[in-house]
């Protein structure tokens, strides 16, 4: 697998050219889609026009954001624009809390100079249908679309939901009635939610929707086509995972083919289209199913990208627009190395104790094809490590394919009560191609540290994750089985999260329970528990949360009023100003009791991030 395409060291190089004549910007996307249409004089034609929009003035700046560092080359007398981002989960922002899951959308602004704004409004869980009705999505959205605007839209994935969540999400590709002309899906009631007209689930006709309010603005619409699922068949991507859907849990007609669809969409209404199933089709069997699972997709499922997969699609989209003429001579040159969380910032900790964090090292189009990439520790207080036992100044990254994804461990020591603010460095050969800041501030003992353990933040791990000095042990599950994860919105983000059935018991039992241990090194204030929890399948899941500094005698948290849900809504229940005292040598722990007041099948406990936090003295 190449993916370098001859670029230059680490850096992509897409560029392109404004367009502003708008009929000319028609026909040459047509062209784009159809040359056989049109002969070689038409092409000349169309190339010369764009040329001519070009504009030779310019100047260089330079500037960086998060994920990367970017050199532009800026047309001094560029107007400003702005492009519009419509989409899901796979699309959408995530905060570094769900690292090292990334939307792809999230990488685009590194693609383009300063005079480009990207809004991404892409939101999990939305489909085609639901995005268009959502009352902080499209009808916030439109009013905001200006004249010269440009908006991508991307939707597929959640258009096929079924059963329950078929009224509010579901479309069929072209029809519900089984036909293929989009064009005509309308004019009599849907077959499977028959309140509304079949248009109402068809997903041609919510893009047409979108197509027709926007250039109404005159905006400038984009379709891209979904990102693949990871559905493997041997070498290859199943139908499925290429969104062309069969029968759906006993309905009478296929789904349809969703990427056509749209083609077809783009076709008749004269809109640029990316197809992004097929590119990103070519880098996951590209990579295979495993190291496809390994370094594209998060660990919960075979949908979401993880940091490197989201640059790539990005770069992919991006790469689709120069060919299209679109925003050309806006785009960048950018460094493909990633590193995340960026900053790491530690805090306080006490002199001569050593305290660890991770990274994810993200690279893509590296030059040369393989290679050895450098960490480079910035002092003797930060060291690195890829097993967390054998620490360095420095370590080498071998890649191949001109990528890779890799987990880097720091270890901050502060030898002195001062500040540190450092920077590692990444080097391919003689060039410098990324870095991340590393801070923390040395204190004598004595002093509290801010401390923290939590688990279930990573899909259905029983591990935990700690910060600052306290230890924790795996999360103890006592005569309770686990479910599949399910993907739920966490604030917003879409987020894989741990369930455990919870059936035919209608009242609390005390051997059925989850169980936390935190262990401080020192003495714990515990100031705040914490988790987001739904019950899943249903409504009537309820739960106690207790904690105890002896494992004997217990403390109700939720009073006398059992914890309760919205059927599949994640919700955020939080104590605080607790001060529990936990004195050196003992640990903390933390049960949660759940029972389903209908005791019926179906019915689980969705939790992500129960977590308790406070400080730790010596």
């Amino acid at each position: 697998m190449n993916q370098h395409n001859g670029f230059g060291n680490a850096l992509i190089a897409v560029a392109s050219v404004v367009i502003d004549d708008n009929t000319i910007k028609k026909w040459r996307e047509y062209y784009m889609k159809y040359p056989t249409l049109f002969g070689a004089l038409a092409l000349s034609v169309f190339v010369n026009a764009y040329a001519a929009g070009g504009n030779g003035n310019s100047s260089t700046v330079s500037y960086s954001n998060s994920q990367s560092s970017v050199s532009a080359t800026k047309p001094s007398n560029q107007k400003a624009v702005t492009i519009h981002m419509l989409g899901d989960s796979t699309m959408t922002h995530y905060t570094d809390a769900r690292r090292p899951q990334m939307g792809w959308g999230e990488a685009m602004p590194q693609f383009f100079n300063s005079n480009v704004t990207v809004k991404n409004w892409a939101l999990g869980g939305r489909s085609s249908r639901s995005f268009f009705y959502e009352a902080t999505r499209w009808p916030e959205i439109l009013p905001q679309i200006k004249a010269g605007d440009y908006v991508i839209i991307q939707f597929g994935h959640n258009d096929q939901k079924t059963d329950a969540s078929y009224a509010a999400y579901g479309t069929y590709a072209y029809c519900s009635d089984g036909t293929t002309d989009g064009e005509k899906c309308s004019g009599s009631p849907d077959a499977i939610d028959p309140t509304v007209d079949k248009s109402e689930h068809s997903y041609y006709q919510f893009l047409k929707r979108y197509i027709t309010a926007i250039k109404a603005k005159g905006a400038y619409p984009i379709l891209m086509t979904p990102i693949v699922r990871k559905y493997f068949a041997g070498t290859t991507i199943k139908p499925e995972g290429l969104h062309n859907v069969g029968v759906k849990n006993g309905e009478i007609y296929e789904r349809g083919n969703y990427p056509a669809a749209m083609e077809k969409v783009a076709a008749k209404y004269n809109v640029p289209l990316v197809d992004l199933t097929t590119e990103t089709k070519t880098i996951v069997e590209a990579y295979g199913d495993a190291a496809a699972k390994a370094n594209l997709y998060i660990a919960a499922d075979s949908t979401h990208p993880q940091i490197l997969f989201a640059n790539l699609i990005a770069k992919r989209a991006v790469e689709g627009m120069s060919r299209l003429g679109i925003l050309k001579n806006y785009m960048v040159s950018v460094t493909s190395l990633i590193a995340s969380p960026n900053p790491l910032a530690w805090g306080t900790r006490y002199t001569g104790v050593a305290t660890t964090k991770e990274m994810t090292v993200s690279a893509f189009d590296l030059n040369p094809d393989v290679g050895t990439v450098t960490v480079q520790s910035p002092s003797k207080n930060f060291e690195l490590s890829f097993d967390q036992t054998a620490w360095k100044s420095s370590l080498n990254i071998p890649y191949t394919n001109g990528s890779f994804t890799k987990t880097v461990y720091v270890r901050f020591k502060p030898s002195d009560a001062v500040d540190y603010n450092k920077v590692i460095s990444f080097t391919l050969g003689a060039s410098t191609i990324g870095s991340l800041a590393v801070s923390g501030k040395g204190v004598p003992a004595g002093a509290g540290l801010d401390s923290y353990a939590s688990w279930f933040s990573s899909g259905s791990s029983l591990a935990p994750t700690t910060d600052g000095i306290l230890t924790a042990t795996d999360a103890t599950v006592s005569n309770l089985t686990t479910t599949a994860a399910k993907v739920m919105a966490v604030d917003g983000q879409d987020t894989s999260v741990v369930r455990y059935v919870v059936d035919t018991w209608t009242s609390r039992d005390n051997t059925k329970y989850l169980q936390f241990m935190a262990t401080p090194t020192g003495s714990l204030n515990a100031n705040k528990i914490s988790m987001y929890y739904a019950t899943s399948g249903g409504s009537t899941v309820q739960a106690d949360m207790e904690y105890s500094t002896d494992n004997i005698k217990w403390t109700r948290l939720n009073g006398s009023k059992p914890l309760s849900s919205a059927k599949d809504v994640m919700t955020y229940v939080e104590y605080d100003n607790l001060a529990i005292q936990v004195p050196s040598g003992k640990s903390l722990y933390i049960r949660i009791y759940p029972w389903n007041t209908a005791g019926t099948a179906g019915k689980s406990l969705a939790l992500y991030d129960v977590k308790v936090t406070g400080k730790v003295s010596k």
